[in-house]
């Protein structure tokens, strides 16, 4: 009887393990906020999905050494042209206060899948130039869009970028460093009432074809 009561103990614990293991992976993929408790969600969203392999005439492995050389050089390729919009969306039943734009709010982006590359680009100057951002007011369940034109992000779209060297499949994700008010509990004072966040999509897929 023990033993039986033991096999039925280990069946029950491997069916609650199966049916945990795909929620926790479900959570990975959700769109979060750094601290987290932000009323604002960013939600990427492709205009378009699927893109041609350019790599101006250069193997896969010729244009990933041209990436490498750059960071002696500053001569990078330019990154891939894509279709995007990044959605900063209120969740709450409030409004909310949000920095849009300028060059203090900083969108950062992790490309993955075969071939995906991203660098830090060295050795080129950026301007001085400084804008301060809007402060928008979203009412609740409204959104402010910032359009994504290319894989260059980082400071001022210059600082950093990824690239896809081989067709395939990839996920891309989208951050996004603001301000927010409410902000959520730790979240860094920014003035003005607002507090510092990093809201993070949920990785969305992009399809990159070969030239035919």
């Amino acid at each position: 009887m023990f033993r039986f009561s033991r096999f039925l103990w280990v069946v029950a614990s491997l069916v609650a393990l199966a049916v945990t293991i795909p929620a926790a992976k479900g959570q990975k993929d959700e769109a979060k906020s750094d601290p987290p408790g932000a009323h604002v969600e960013a939600k990427l969203v492709a205009k378009k999905a699927t893109y041609l392999l350019d790599l101006g005439g250069k193997s896969a492995e010729e244009f990933k050494k041209a990436i490498a050389a750059a960071a002696i050089t500053g001569d990078y390729p330019d990154p891939p042209q894509v279709d995007l919009v990044l959605e900063l969306v209120n969740k709450s039943d409030k409004d909310v206060k949000i920095k849009v734009g300028g060059t203090t709010t900083v969108i950062s982006l992790e490309l993955k899948g075969k071939g995906a590359v991203s660098v830090p680009l060295k050795g080129r100057a950026t301007n001085k130039l400084a804008i301060a951002p809007k402060i928008v007011t979203l009412a609740a369940g409204k959104s402010a869009s910032v359009p994504i034109t290319s894989l260059a992000c980082g400071y001022k779209n210059s600082t950093d970028a990824a690239y896809w060297t081989e067709a395939g499949e990839f996920t891309l994700t989208a951050s996004y460093k603001t301000w927010i008010a409410p902000a959520p509990k730790d979240a860094k004072d920014g003035g003005d009432g607002l507090g510092a966040v990093t809201l993070i999509s949920a990785p969305i897929k992009l399809t990159v074809e070969a030239k035919k």
